[in-house]
């Protein structure tokens, strides 16, 4: 193993290099894009004294609960932190069907998406979610209290991502919501399960590791490491300890690493050193449950081929032979899969992005839903029902813009039970007909329960769902033919899901013993049973009828596995009495909040409702920021600027002033862009000094002179971008069209003819992508096409001519093996007039080297890369490596005329994260570049850098 280690030394020494040669990344990234909502929206407000709540007309009683719940809250969420948040925008955003909540600055605001999941803990979904985001404005206040001046928000937004790793961040969020509630995540045993499972397997994963990622291995989000390490903090060394470090944190912004150094500094332990004694203590904790609750080990049914996470989700029986289940993983993107009595798999159908995990079959039809978006607002978002026909292999999309949830299907496939849930946060079962989608009939729900996966009984006369409410969680009968709905248990906080019918009785899983496993509640005798004894975790039971059986998911490390149990009866048990074994890590910090849930009451005041006039809120300015940006010829220049962004995102502004040294001048400019409507438009200006050369003749002799000028230039732009999923592949289809005015001004030796106007070129760019879904492994798409047309010309300008036509193109196939992939681009341009000899399409690899005897026609551009290995190596603090890339290159210049291949070779990249930062992730690496012509020297090395945010 010396070569390893020789490598990884190898590979600190070039890192090194690279961070130390390159200008650090500023966190000043506009995190506040993410789309806009129809035009034809209107809003209303309500200002309560420490919080505007913006939201659409329609959601008027949903808005003033949740101002009720905002002021209910203000005064615990930063208790423990002794801080109170400045008053604050909420926007409530009921036209998506996503879940899902933020607070940013730059504007500062907050977002909740309000309809709740299907996989909801037990709670009101606004209510969880305010505790969560309400915890995270106090976060931000607190770090940047004592810099409260106007106009810098991207500064104080920086200064907060930079300081405190995003782990922390959610899992200080967490633990709050789990402490001032009855049902926060971190008192669910499903949500600690894959942590769980990997520390008692005896992995010994690296602090970056789970903080990162892997691409191999089982690792739980940031969420969870920040949950225990924050819980850790606060239980082991006190609240005001917690306090202390994260203020000390703050205050030493400007030292390397101030969290890390912070906690040190409080608990003798660096971030990494204190990982493991948090995973230290909690597999003395979790050995202690498995040894307690004597937990049985269950054989798969399926079979894995590795041991890359992979999960076989929702087993159902096709027949007595096989079984139909949604296999996805690092690997493998969400599909349909067959599995025969052999644990032998076949892949059926590649489906497209869902909320929830979820689908039914019966008589030989498969439904579930699945996410739409519209193609131009990405705020509205819709959820569809998708039915495919197994004996036909005949895939249907039966309806359109709806918000349809978990479809389960009568026994007969005629009528399809599905949650409805309105615009006003209405929930409703509906009855819908399984041939052409229409709503049969819609089921009462007088208490606004929010409903979870409904189920048909064998006569299709009953159906049974899990509810939700304040109250906690309760499972639910109703009855079609009385139209009367019956619950069943006592409500409590337990993640009771997924009930299905067994004749009289009703299947579902529950963490009554603090393990989640499988129960069985007999209507009749209204007793419940104890199906299964998991030691990490099993969900998503569903009936066998043809070998009298119970399919159920039983989690292991490597994911999700397909087990069974016989059908019959076992002990009964009263869950209200049954011992619960979870290991309650939040305990302690309980007493020190309230002692109980802050959820259980709230106040019911009237709110005064106004019309939110977002025309007299366009201009926003927030932030006056320091930026550096690459200009031409290699040069950076260093500026300022002052922005706007108005709450809903429909416009934004751009003032700055920036020094370009190379021609050691000042530059000017200034940019608008309106989003609201189709399409979007756009005007800048920018005024600036630029530099030249033209030949001349001086004693009979050709010289080339330098002369230099200041230019103003105008550009107004009208944008359509369109981007929309269908079935398993995203597409993105748009047009731009801009015109231009170039002045110049204040000439200083330049020629005679020079063209002081160039009036109004018109550059219009038409592009379609459509590439298949990836699977995180994946190197790219497995297919797909990339197409965008150029045209730029001059028909209003009467001294100038010339035109632009260009046509680029990428094409993707699938390599040899998996994750393996083959990209053919091919590019042309022809040019015209002043535009002859520009290159407007991507080169050959080196093509710095080359020397052109004709214009740059087309080229073809040919990559084949592959994953060569996924070492997961954190290499202290300067980077975290997930995965070494290789690939091999051709390329070809003119191959329309005479063209012949230019250049080729290999290269070597690493996907990493650098100097423990989350964002942004780093592609890495060097290309070997051999050039055909023996007249250039080869090889030449060149070095690759990319970053995505």
């Amino acid at each position: 193993m010396r070569h390893l280690y020789r490598f990884k030394y190898l590979f600190i020494s070039i890192l090194t290099t690279l961070i130390l040669t390159n200008a650090s990344l500023a966190v000043f990234g506009q995190v506040f894009d993410n789309g806009q909502n129809p035009p034809s929206l209107k809003w209303k407000q309500i200002k309560t004294e420490n919080y505007q709540v913006i939201f659409p007309s329609g959601f008027e009683k949903e808005a003033e609960r949740t101002a009720n719940v905002l002021e209910h809250l203000y005064n615990y969420v930063g208790r423990s932190l002794k801080t109170k948040s400045r008053k604050i925008s909420i926007i409530l955003q009921n036209q998506s069907v996503s879940s899902n909540g933020f607070v940013t600055l730059a504007p500062r605001h907050s977002e909740f998406y309000t309809t709740p999941p299907q996989d909801l803990e037990p709670n009101d979904w606004i209510n969880s979610l305010a505790v969560h985001e309400l915890r995270h404005v106090v976060q931000i206040d607190k770090t940047t209290s004592g810099i409260n001046i106007p106009l810098i928000e991207e500064i104080q937004f920086a200064v907060f991502g930079g300081v405190f790793p995003i782990w922390f961040i959610e899992g200080d969020a967490v633990v709050t919501e789990t402490v001032l509630s009855s049902s926060g995540r971190g008192r669910l045993p499903d949500w600690e399960k894959e942590f769980r499972a990997n520390t008692l397997s005896g992995a010994k994963y690296s602090y970056s590791k789970y903080y990162f990622g892997s691409l191999k291995d089982n690792i739980p989000d940031y969420y969870r490491l920040g949950y225990f390490m924050s819980a850790k903090m606060r239980r082991d060394y006190g609240d005001s300890v917690y306090n202390a470090l994260f203020t000390r944190a703050k205050n030493k912004f400007y030292i390397p690493w101030p969290f890390s150094n912070s906690l040190r500094h409080f608990t003798g332990y660096s971030t990494n050193q204190f990982f493991h004694q948090a995973v230290a203590d909690l597999k003395n904790n979790w050995q202690k449950q498995l040894t307690d609750t004597k937990s049985i080990t269950y054989n798969p049914i399926n079979i894995r081929k590795n041991s890359v996470s992979t999960d076989y989700e929702l087993p159902k029986a096709l027949d007595s032979n096989e079984i139909i289940c949604l296999k996805k993983g690092l690997a493998d993107v969400a599909s349909f899969v067959k599995i025969d009595k052999n644990g032998h798999e076949k892949k059926m159908l590649t489906i497209g992005p869902q909320l929830t995990p979820h689908f039914d079959l019966k008589n030989n039809t498969l439904v579930w839903d699945e996410i739409r978006y519209d193609p131009r607002f990405q705020y509205h978002t819709y959820s569809v029902i998708c039915t495919y026909n197994l004996t036909s292999k005949t895939f249907k999309q039966l309806t359109k813009q709806s918000k349809y949830f978990s479809p389960a299907l009568s026994s007969n496939g005629k009528t399809i039970a599905a949650v409805k849930i309105s615009e006003a946060n209405n929930f409703n079962i509906v009855l819908l007909n399984a041939e052409t989608g229409e709503e049969i009939k819609t089921l009462e729900n007088a208490a606004n329960y929010f409903l979870q996966t409904p189920s048909f009984n064998a006569n299709g006369d009953q159906l049974v769902y899990a509810v939700s409410s304040n109250l906690g969680r309760n499972i639910a009968v109703y009855d079609l033919t009385e139209n009367r709905e019956k619950l069943l248990l006592t409500w409590d906080f337990k993640q009771s899901l997924r009930p299905v019918f067994f004749g009289e009785k009703i299947i579902y899983h529950s963490s009554y013993n603090g393990i989640d496993n499988i129960y069985c509640f007999d209507t009749a005798s209204k007793t419940n049973s104890q199906l299964t004894n998991a030691g990490i975790g099993v969900y998503n039971p569903s009936i066998d009828q043809y070998n009298q059986r119970i399919l159920f998911n039983d989690f292991v490390k490597t994911g999700l596995n397909i087990s069974a149990i016989p059908t019959g009866e076992t002990t009964a048990i009263n869950p209200e009495k049954t011992p619960s074994e979870f290991i309650q890590y939040y305990k302690p910090m309980i007493a020190r909040e309230q002692g109980k849930s802050i959820l259980d009451s709230f106040p019911s005041l009237s709110y005064k409702i106004t019309p939110y006039k977002e025309a007299s809120h366009l201009i926003n300015f927030h932030s006056l920021s320091p930026y550096t940006q690459a200009g031409e010829n290699d040069n950076y220049t260093a500026g300022i600027s002052l922005k706007s962004n108005n709450l809903l995102n429909t416009m934004g502004i751009t003032l700055g002033y920036s020094y370009d040294q190379s021609v050691k001048s000042g530059e000017y400019n200034a940019s608008i862009a309106y989003k609201k409507f189709f399409p979007i438009f756009s005007l800048n200006y920018n005024n600036r000094k630029r530099t030249a050369v033209f030949d001349t003749l001086i004693n009979n002799k050709e010289t080339f002179r330098e002369f230099s000028f200041r230019e103003n230039k105008f550009d107004f732009s009208v944008s359509i971008p369109l981007s929309f999923y269908k079935s398993n592949y995203n597409y993105s289809v748009g047009f731009t069209s801009e015109i231009s005015y170039i002045s110049r001004y204040d000439i200083n030796g330049g020629p005679k003819n020079l063209v002081k106007t160039i009036n109004f070129p018109i550059d219009n760019t038409l592009y379609f992508y459509r590439t298949a879904r990836r699977s995180a492994r994946d190197i790219n798409p497995k297919w797909g096409e990339q197409i965008s047309i150029r045209y730029n010309s001059l028909p209003f300008d009467d001294q100038l001519d010339g035109s632009i036509f260009t046509v680029e193109s990428s094409f993707f196939f699938p390599g040899l093996f998996k994750h393996h992939s083959f990209l053919a681009s091919f590019n042309y341009q022809h040019n015209t007039g002043i535009y002859q000899s520009a290159v407007e399409i991507p080169e050959v690899s080196g093509a710095g080297n080359i020397s052109r005897t004709s214009p740059l026609e087309s080229t073809l551009l040919l990559r084949y890369r592959f994953p060569l290995f996924y070492p997961d190596w954190e290499l202290s603090r300067f980077a975290y490596i997930k995965r070494f890339k290789g690939g091999f290159f051709a390329d070809a210049e003119n191959i329309t005329s005479s063209g012949e291949f230019k250049s080729y070779g290999v290269e070597l990249r690493a996907d990493c994260n650098l100097l423990r930062y989350y964002l942004p992730n780093y592609d890495i690496g060097t290309k070997v570049i051999f050039f055909t012509d023996k007249g250039i020297n080869s090889p030449v090395f060149q070095l690759i850098f990319n970053f995505t945010l």
